[in-house]
């Protein structure tokens, strides 16, 4: 019985727990509907009642339409923009004209949906329009009229965004992920529109960096609410609490019937719930972690938390633990408790609000409390940490891979004199800017973990090199494997056929030029540069 009164005190202690409020993005709906379909169905939508205000458009008409006010479709292309209070749609014809429709709402009678997001904008709804659901129907869309508000779910870091660099994609994990399309690109960096975003919460899940949060709740809400209720579940007699993050209306009661441990934990979407929070469930207390899925659950986020899954399952297993501790399991199915191989001490910290940090946190809370952990472990493909090698004898030390790294894991040395690049693996997020910049094709990365924290941290040395002395007057002006490689590539080139033309490459850019003006040949040249 003693599982039954802490499961009590630990749910009431959850919720009570208020997270901290965000934004609110606004919708204003005045009942102006834009109806595609056939004509025969939208010949039944005369009697829709005020204040809807219905504009037809006849999917099957290549002529005027029959139906008073109707518009033809007429075989033009359809473009539908924007959201609940804000929908634009474009006609577009053969010849490129465009008849643009504005509207609050956008009703789909058609078989196949106009819009296959697996979550539509708000305000589109798509139905198969009979005589048992014309009223409900009806309902809908007048229940969609009015002022409506809705939390803004999350926030945005340009500054260590992996999407671009120097003009390339490199990182389109959010763009891939997210099931409403509220995702764009602006090359260098993203743009979510807060009007088609649901709250999903994946794209805060796969995001290497944590460029993208999900603030409602904020991580450090949700961790902190955990570790209340796990505390007051374990005060009051509990033992091997098993978690349970689901995102129906109801928690099936049967799971409460068989197995007083289980402590559910209701969140807006299950993708939101990430291996920051998994993890941190594990060290707060939490036995085992179950994300129970449902058939609401979109399959591209079921997708993402099966990866994030793959490359948790060895973590678990280099610090001793039960890759299924942290688990994804249907909600037609019976939750399966697992062998617990070893129970951690649990964490009294706070939850951090930054995901990197709370994961390390987590790892390093495991790795101190295992009896022979690994010191590091190789990690699927996709995973968010790992190692970057160069190629000393093709790197130039050019530091492009410098600039355009996102996690500032690659540095240049302090000694500016000192040609050095360093790389903290601590900050490496593996989202491959060094290797799409990298002019040499010089660096390579493998997702891996070290799990000493010390280590981890460090600033190690990849490559060095000493600077060159300008032949002339010995002032050090850049990298020697810079000016050996220059001097190689360019010694057959007819802009350098003399001996004293290929050593101007070995000249600071003073006497280069001075050079260049004491030499006849280079002044008298007649040599033109387009042939």
């Amino acid at each position: 019985m003693s599982n039954l009164s802490a499961r009590k005190a630990a749910l009431s202690t959850l919720e009570g727990f208020e997270p901290t409020p965000t934004s609110l993005i606004s919708y204003q709906s005045n009942g102006k509907v834009i109806v595609f379909g056939e004509q025969a169905t939208l010949a039944r939508c005369n009697d829709f009642p005020s204040p809807l205000k219905l504009s037809l458009i006849v999917m099957d008409s290549t002529g005027d339409s029959a139906l008073p006010g109707a518009i033809s479709l007429n075989q033009r292309n359809i473009d539908i923009q924007g959201h609940l209070g804000g929908f634009v749609v474009n006609l577009i014809g053969p010849d490129n004209s465009v008849e643009t429709l504005q509207a609050d709402m956008v009703l789909d009678l058609n078989p196949e949906a106009l819009i296959s997001l697996e979550i539509p904008p708000p305000g589109y709804l798509h139905e198969i329009l009979h005589s048992e659901n014309l009223k409900q129907l009806q309902e809908q869309l007048l229940d969609l009229i009015g002022e409506f508000e809705k939390p803004k779910y999350f926030s945005y870091d340009a500054s260590i965004c992996a999407h671009g660099v120097n003009g390339k994609i490199v990182c389109t994990q959010c763009l891939d992920a997210c099931p409403a399309g509220a995702i764009s690109s602006l090359i260098e960096t993203i743009e979510v529109d807060p009007y088609l975003c649901q709250g999903g919460g994946v794209c805060a899940t796969v995001c290497p960096s944590g460029a993208i949060r999900y603030v409602y709740p904020r991580l450090a809400d949700s961790g902190n609410a955990i570790r209340k209720m796990l505390q007051a579940f374990r005060e009051q007699g509990g033992s091997q609490a098993t978690v349970v993050f689901y995102a129906e209306t109801e928690f099936p009661q049967n799971y409460l019937q068989d197995d007083d441990s289980i402590l559910p934990v209701k969140v807006e979407e299950l993708a939101s719930v990430g291996a920051d929070l998994c993890l941190s469930a594990l060290v707060y207390g939490a036995s085992q972690v179950v994300l129970l899925g449902n058939d609401e659950v979109p399959e591209t986020s079921l997708s993402q938390i099966e990866q994030q899954l793959a490359w948790l399952a060895p973590l678990l297993s280099a610090v001793g633990m039960n890759p299924r501790q942290i688990c994804l399991q249907n909600n037609t199915d019976e939750i399966v408790q697992v062998n617990v191989k070893m129970q951690v001490e649990p964490a009294l910290y706070t939850m951090p609000d930054s995901k990197r940090n709370a994961i390390f946190q987590a790892l390093d809370h495991l790795y101190q409390h295992a009896k022979n952990p690994a010191e590091e472990v190789a990690l699927p493909p996709g995973a968010p940490f790992g190692s970057a090698l160069v190629d000393e004898k093709s790197c130039t030390l050019c530091m492009a891979c410098v600039g355009a790294c996102p996690g500032k894991a690659l540095q240049d040395g302090s000694n500016r004199e000192l040609p050095e690049l360093f790389f903290i693996e601590a900050n490496c997020i593996q989202c491959g800017a060094c290797t799409t910049t990298c002019p040499e094709a010089a660096i390579t990365i493998s997702p891996r973990m070290i799990f000493d924290r010390e280590l981890r941290n460090r600033s190690r040395e990849l490559n060095h090199d000493v600077p060159f002395a300008c032949i002339s007057c010995g002032k050090e002006f850049a990298p020697s494997s810079v000016i050996h490689k220059m001097s190689d590539k360019l010694k057959d080139h007819y802009m350098f056929k003399t001996s004293r033309a290929l050593d101007r490459l070995k000249m600071c850019e003073d006497c280069r030029v001075a050079d260049i003006v004491q030499d006849p040949e280079a002044m008298n040249s007649s040599f033109d540069p387009l042939n």
